[in-house]
Formats: C-alpha cells, structure tokens, sequence
C-alpha cells in the first residue's frame, strides 16, 4: 500500500505548451505494460492543443472548472471522461476566466491501454524530450526537426526512448465517453455498513474499472480486489491502517492488498481498477498499425 498526501507533492511545470503544472501523485513501472501516471494538474494560463491522439488509456476528472476535450463538446466539472487508445479528440482550448479567483483544476490517470503498448512515464518523458531539443524544438502537440521535418510529438519522444515507432491501436470507442456520478445511485455495499458506491463503468477487454465509494463517519471498509487500485479523496477526512488520508490523497493498493479505511469525516472517493494487461497477439496488433487520425 502507499499513501501520497497531496501537500507532499510539488508542482512540476512540464506540459510541452507551458499552460499546465503538475503535482505526480502515484506512478508505475516504465518498462511494463500496465505502467500508469495518476497526477493533478493545474491550469495556469490558457490552454489549447490541435486534435491530436494517444497509444494510451486515460480517464480525467475536473475538480474545478470545465474542460474542453473538442469542438462542442465539453467535460463538466465532477463529470469523469474515459479517452481510450487510438481514438482522437479535440481540438481543446480552454482560456482561463478572468473572474475566477481559484485555478482550473483536474485530475487525469494515464495508463497502459488493452492493446499492450505501455506508457512512457513522465520522468522518461521529460528526459527525452530534452535531449530532442538538442536536434529540434516541440511546437504544441508537434515535433520539429532543425532539417524541417515535422512528427507528432508523442512520436518523436517514444521513438527516441524505445528505438521503434509508435503504434496506434484501433480505438475501441470512437470518442470519449462522459460519465455524470450525479446521475447514478448510490447502493450499499454489502457487508459493509455505512459505506455505498456508484459504479461509474467498466471498459475494453481488459475490464477496467471506475467507481465513487461513500464512507460515512465512524463507518470502516477493506477494499478488496485482485486487480491494482488507485484511490483519490475527493472529500472527507480519515484513516488507511494507521495512515491519515485528506481531501485530495492518493492511495495505491496492488492486487490483492487490502487495508482499513475508516472515515472521520464523511469521505468520497474516487477509486480506478487496473487489472493485469494481457500481451495482445502479433495479428492484432498488425491489424492496429496505421489508424487515420
């Protein structure tokens, strides 16, 4: 089990347009399939990328503030967007309101998708990119040579990093997929009194999940699966074992961990399974190469 208080994390501010700082909250292993990123990120000035793509899984949640994930269409705030792999959306643009006195704010999990392909984690990502400036100059969601040729981004920094060009899977859903918690009911959890939760979905081959669990004061609970789960606070106050979680925590529970979570004060939280990724056969993934964006 780890336990991440958000006040432990500092901003980092590396998004390639300079409009975003991020707190990294919980990470995975680069060379592995289901690596994954869960961070918070911080809107500092306005934001705005062309339609573009990912070889990875992602689900975003806006804590404060709506996001626009493409034309006409936009993430409320405490809505959840599941963005699946291969599937384009935007283009985003998203001016900052001047009569806002608090930053937009959103958190996103990045993550190894179905197909198998992995995630290039930020750490790697950072490095890379900064030895690909040595030879060009990233330009939003693209990548210039000094001799003019001009890459996606996100291509130009995996071939560096892995030696192999990047592969876009076939998207399994053809947009993103916008959940309302609101809309849905809140059912008890057997066995356990006092706690409730929403089940918001369960997405691709791969059975990965999204829910809210409610935990009601004095009320304790023992999350129990055999996959990888990653747990953020989005309210309340309590205990993991003898771990003090706050509004915005993160919790990581690997498959089969269990804890006890007790609630002070009534908490919400947010919780994203990841079950094992199974390697994708050679014909798929040969079927999957070359998907227009």
């Amino acid at each position: 089990m780890k336990v991440v208080p958000i006040d432990a994390v500092t901003w980092q501010r590396d998004h390639p347009t300079g409009s975003l700082a991020f707190k990294y909250l919980l990470a995975g292993d680069d060379l592995a399939p289901d690596n994954f990123v869960l961070l918070l990120a911080r809107q500092d000035k306005h934001f705005a990328t062309e339609r573009h793509r990912h070889n990875f899984d992602q689900f975003r949640f806006p804590i404060r503030g709506d996001m626009n994930v493409g034309s006409g269409l936009r993430l409320p705030e405490r809505q959840l967007g599941y963005f699946t792999e291969g599937a384009p959306y935007g283009p985003q643009d998203d001016p900052l309101e001047p009569s806002s006195s608090e930053p937009r704010m959103h958190l996103t999990l990045q993550f190894g998708g179905a197909t198998g392909y992995g995630y290039l984690g930020p750490q790697r990502l950072r490095t890379s990119r900064d030895e690909l400036r040595r030879e060009g100059e990233f330009e939003d969601v693209f990548y210039r040579r000094h001799d003019g040729t001009m890459l996606n981004g996100l291509d130009a920094v995996w071939q560096h990093a892995f030696g192999v060009g990047l592969k876009y899977p076939k998207p399994r859903y053809p947009s993103p997929i916008i959940m309302d918690p609101d809309s849905f009911r809140w059912l008890p959890m057997a066995g356990a009194p006092g706690v409730d939760s929403k089940h918001l979905g369960t997405f691709t081959e791969r059975g990965v999940w999204a829910e809210i669990v409610r935990v009601r004061p004095a009320a304790s609970w023992r999350p129990q699966a055999a996959a990888r789960r990653l747990l953020f606070v989005l309210s309340g106050a309590g205990l993991v074992d003898d771990a003090e979680i706050a509004r915005h925590s993160a919790i990581q529970f690997e498959g089969g961990e269990q804890a006890r979570i007790v609630a002070k004060e009534t908490l919400e939280i947010l919780i994203f399974g990841l079950p094992p990724v199974v390697a994708a056969e050679p014909a798929a993934t040969t079927r999957a190469e070359a998907q227009p964006a």
